[in-house]
């Protein structure tokens, strides 16, 4: 009887002690997580990304997720493909993506509906070139030469929009003095131009040296009329804003590390971008610097949120008439100019390349008033 119970008794204390053993490790989670977080080698906070295809007019992203510059600064970024920049920022409302970096038009509409998204930073400034047949290569020169004009151009590009406001305060009805035809895509604006359908057409910057591979000619750019307006803006949403603010500062100074390398080191970029792209050099180093005595490049590359210029485009938007007038939502009020300036300080403080980063800490200070 004694061996029987030495013997059932053994069996009940290790299944006692097993059983200890199994809630002891996972007695308290929290105390895990919160080891987790403390410690510097843990996995980094990821940030999901919406890229249109291989376009690199979000260069400074590209260079920064191609140098490694992201796992660098701590932070896991996921590139992942949108069909369309409404799409994207529905995607970036739901949370399914953190940040949008091509558009600013659906930022804009969004917010005048109600949207609780938020312009962080920039990606270019400008770039959008109005296109016509070679004859017509020094016709459009100041506001009165779009008169009587047929212009191409779809709804999600910039320019026509900037251009629209421009031609309006020169005098100049946009509804009966001049016609916007809107046409799919920057391939039917060109096709458009070259069998005289419109006059002229607006399209991306880089599609006016597909243009002149095409036998016409870009007679100008939108940023010849107005200066540094923008274009591809970064968005997020307010919860990735609140919850993911540090990442947000890593990804930016990241950027702003490809910025530096856009700068600093043509050569580079240009090999990264066209191995990214699967685009030759040339067009590549046409679009990101142009090409001497043969193609301007009508875009600027910036990751300064311009909150003033964005607010700007926004009543420009309100008066064409593509966003509701009485909208009750303000857009700087979508506008946080925290995360660029926080990672701006940043790369002052680490000195490399202090005076161009300095440089623009003061441009920051007058476009974010």
């Amino acid at each position: 009887m004694k061996k029987k119970w030495l013997k059932y008794g053994t069996a009940i204390l290790l299944v006692i002690c097993m059983t200890m053993m199994l809630f002891g490790c996972g007695a308290n989670p929290d105390a895990e997580e919160t080891e987790a977080e403390g410690n510097p080698e843990a996995a980094p906070e990821t940030l999901k990304v919406g890229m249109l295809g291989l376009d690199i007019k979000t260069a400074c992203i590209i260079l920064a997720k191609e140098l490694g510059h992201y796992e660098e600064e701590g932070v896991n970024v996921e590139f992942e493909t949108i069909s369309n920049l409404a799409d994207g920022l529905t995607a970036v409302e739901q949370g399914k993506l953190d940040i949008l970096p091509f558009g600013v038009i659906p930022t804009c509409t969004f917010v005048s509906q109600g949207s609780d998204v938020h312009v962080i930073a920039g990606t270019i400034s400008e770039g959008s070139e109005i296109i016509v047949t070679k004859e017509n290569a020094d016709t459009i020169n100041s506001a009165q030469d779009f008169v009587g004009k047929k212009i191409g151009c779809f709804r999600m590009e910039t320019g026509h929009m900037v251009i629209k406001g421009y031609l309006r305060e020169a005098g100049i009805d946009i509804n009966k003095d001049v016609e916007f035809v809107y046409l799919d895509s920057q391939n039917s604006i060109l096709e458009a131009v070259k069998k005289g359908d419109v006059d002229l057409g607006f399209v991306n910057s880089g599609y006016g040296y597909i243009a002149q591979k095409s036998d016409l000619a870009v007679a100008a750019t939108a940023g010849d009329f107005v200066s540094d307006f923008p274009c591809c803006r970064q968005t997020t949403s307010r919860e990735t804003l609140t919850n993911k603010q540090d990442a947000l500062v890593k990804f930016e100074t990241a950027v702003l590390r490809g910025y530096e390398t856009y700068m600093t080191d043509k050569e580079t970029t240009i090999s990264v971008l066209a191995e990214y792209c699967g685009q030759d050099k040339e067009y590549v180093e046409a679009i990101m610097y142009g090409l001497k005595d043969t193609y301007k490049n009508a875009m600027i590359i910036s990751i300064d949120p311009n909150k003033n210029k964005v607010a700007d485009f926004y009543e420009v938007m309100k008066a064409d008439g593509d966003i509701a007038a009485d909208t009750e939502y303000i857009m700087e009020d979508h506008v946080d100019t925290s995360i660029y300036e926080d990672a701006l300080k940043i790369m002052i403080d680490r000195g490399s390349n202090k005076e161009l980063f300095t440089q623009l800490m003061e441009e920051f200070k007058i476009n974010n008033l």
